[in-house]
């Protein structure tokens, strides 16, 4: 809308003429392959090597693979592809069908699994990881337990009276929420009972007691050492008859005990027993510490029919739980539990190591006294699954079809295992206009066997020969061929790859001038011992004398397509008519010209148009002629932006 500066003289400012295209990325790097550990099919964007090893693990012996035949590819691809210059990388892990992540089933003390701990990942990194289980030395601490339906008990016993608990009702029917004050019904543990002289009585300090068999104990201590005991059967309460010998009776009002043959008066007597309390005042819950039974007071009982909800924190008794200690690496996992279900829960929502999963009902204390490694035993042992095959790698790059990926590696694989694979993504890519070039391996060890191969793609790349160590160890071309993918990721598009250095060990196969000139006229990139280890000539397998045989050729066109969308997009979607196709056009002739100062082009053609039919639908026809540096082809590119 205009606005007025002064009287008569008005500025409209639009929009359309500030619009400048963004940047484009060029260098950023796919990697299919397989590894000892990490996400199994997730694109993973990498913020170094050392991000990848942590991630995938280390690769295993290429000549003595962990498997017996199948190497790992992925982080062996990727260190070639980091040292020759990459700095944006996305790998993704494939696994084949022998793939298995390590398990151990966590025991109670009848040999009865109450949880099965898998590691998170599938790999033999898994044997790694060492579970050891002991006898708890603080309190385990239950954080939001939660009841919908069931508001009579807690789900756990052995509950520490604390300023740490709390238990909150939310009312479904007021919305509100409500914090009740706890009060106990305690466990005594361990109480001297004193005798009084005069009469010579035997009385508990806490009163009234609690008719809890589970709980309720005495003991008397000889003063010979020897040690009597009355347990449940043994104990009476409140009994109109004399106990009888190895019987005691408990006034559960006052606290007081008979016993059928009194204790000697130097003889000690200890108790544990249940202690009761008054009933729940208004905004009070009485917990039973013992089986964390629940008595509210009044009406304010929860009600499922309400939608009420409890949600509850609270301590339980170290002596009712143990520490589950998780360990791999530098990494350390502590779990403080009473049973298998708040570790199946703790692990789910913390652990960067495992998942978990219940066994049974999983109710049972796990036993202590444990000390071992996932996958040992009748547990499941990990497997890497590095017998991937095509199938895998092609869902691999599948994973990578909706990205923004530059250039494409299929780690450890060659022309002849993967090239109509690779191929194929190429091109779909290529439709959904998210183009890239693939890098690969030539097939075999020789040169007769690279030059067989059968690609013709001017999005592909095939690279020979294979690495050679200093200490002996050959590796196939696939790997050459992530160095160049690295290689070609740091130069910018114009760039050619032609007498470059590469950042590789060294080679399988010197190539004298013959083979050289064999090797560039069946399209193969390959590395030759030239003043250091450098890119003979940087081509395509598209043909010599084909517009794209060239790899700077079809990095620069594909550039310019990026590009052009990039500065078209703002545009799509404002009102298509010849004013703002104009600015369009000054936008994107703006970017061409930075291509050309940039010595992408030497020239270019640019004309932005749309029939009356094209402007109803929101569509924009951009075409572009253009001449890329080092080329003598013009390129011709029609584009239809919606």
């Amino acid at each position: 809308m205009a606005e007025m500066i002064i009287p008569g003289t008005y500025i409209d400012v639009r929009a359309e003429g500030l619009i400048s295209a963004g940047r484009v990325a060029t260098g950023i790097v796919g990697v299919v392959g397989t590894s000892a550990r990490g996400p199994v099919g997730q694109p993973v964007t990498l913020a170094s090597f050392a991000n990848a090893r942590e991630l995938f693990g280390l690769p295993d012996s290429y000549t003595r693979p962990e498997d017996g035949s199948n190497p790992l590819t992925l982080v062996r691809a990727l260190e070639h592809i980091y040292n020759n210059g990459a700095s944006t990388v996305v790998a993704v892990r494939v696994a084949g069908g022998s793939r298995a992540a390590a398990t151990y089933a966590v025991q109670n003390g009848a040999g009865q699994s109450v949880a099965v701990l898998t590691a998170k990942t599938p790999g033999s990194w898994g044997g790694s990881i060492a579970i050891e289980i002991k006898a708890a030395e603080d309190e385990c601490r239950v954080d939001g337990e939660t009841h919908l339906a069931d508001f009579a008990a807690l789900n756990y016993g052995g509950i520490v009276p604390s300023a740490e608990n709390r238990l909150r009702v939310f009312r479904g029917t007021t919305r509100r929420n409500e914090t009740l004050n706890l009060v106990y019904k305690r466990t005594i543990k361990d109480e001297e009972v004193v005798r009084s002289p005069t009469p010579p009585v035997y009385k508990l300090q806490h009163t009234p007691v609690e008719t809890v068999n589970a709980v309720n104990s005495l003991r008397v201590r000889k003063a010979n050492g020897d040690e009597q005991r009355f347990d449940a059967g043994a104990i009476l309460y409140n009994s109109g008859n004399p106990p009888a010998a190895g019987e005691v009776n408990i006034n559960t009002t006052s606290g007081e005990l008979t016993f059928g043959a009194p204790p000697d008066p130097q003889d000690s007597v200890a108790a544990t027993y249940a202690a009761g309390h008054a009933a729940p005042a208004a905004g009070e819950v009485l917990v039973n510490t013992w089986d964390g039974v629940l008595t509210f007071a009044g009406d304010e009982a929860p009600s499922q029919v309400n939608g009420d909800r409890l949600v509850a924190s609270y301590l339980v008794d170290r002596a009712n739980c143990v520490l589950v200690t998780l360990t791999y690496e530098a990494t350390r996992e502590a779990y403080n539990v009473p049973d298998g279900r708040l570790l199946v829960e703790l692990v789910n929502n913390t652990s960067a190591l495992v998942d978990a999963q219940l066994a049974g009902s999983g109710s049972d204390r796990p036993q202590p006294g444990l000390s071992a490694y996932f996958g040992t035993g009748s547990n499941t042992p990990g497997s890497n699954g590095a017998d991937a095959g095509r199938d895998e790698y092609a869902a691999g790059l599948e994973s990578l079809s909706n990205m923004l990926i530059n250039i494409v590696v299929p780690a450890g694989q060659n022309v002849q295992q993967l090239g109509a694979v690779l191929e194929g993504h190429l091109n779909a890519t290529a439709q959904t206009d998210l183009e890239r070039i693939g890098v690969i391996g030539a097939p075999g060890t020789t040169l007769a066997q690279a030059l067989g191969h059968t690609a013709a793609s001017d999005r592909m790349i095939v690279v020979a020969p294979g690495l050679r160590y200093p200490d002996g160890t050959r590796l196939p071309a696939a790997y050459t061929a992530a160095a160049v993918a690295g290689l070609i990721s740091s130069l910018p598009v114009q760039a050619s790859l032609t007498n470059k250095p590469l950042t590789v060990p060294g080679l399988d196969i010197n190539f004298n001038r013959g083979e050289q000139e064999q090797a560039i006229k069946r399209n193969l990139l390959v590395v030759v011992d030239k003043s250091g280890l450098r890119v003979l000539k940087g081509i395509t397998t598209q043909g010599e004398g084909q517009p794209f045989a060239a790899i700077p050729t079809r990095r620069i066109v594909d550039y310019a397509k990026y590009g052009v969308r990039s500065a078209a997009n703002p545009y799509l979607g404002r009102l298509n008519n010849s004013r703002v196709r104009s600015a369009m056009q000054a936008t994107l002739e703006a970017f061409l010209t930075r291509m050309v100062e940039d010595e992408a082009l030497t020239g270019f053609d640019l004309t932005v148009t749309a029939t009356r039919a094209q402007e109803i639908a929101g569509e924009v026809a951009v075409v572009m002629t253009l001449q890329p540096t080092f080329s003598i082809d013009f390129i011709r590119v029609v584009m239809n932006l919606r």
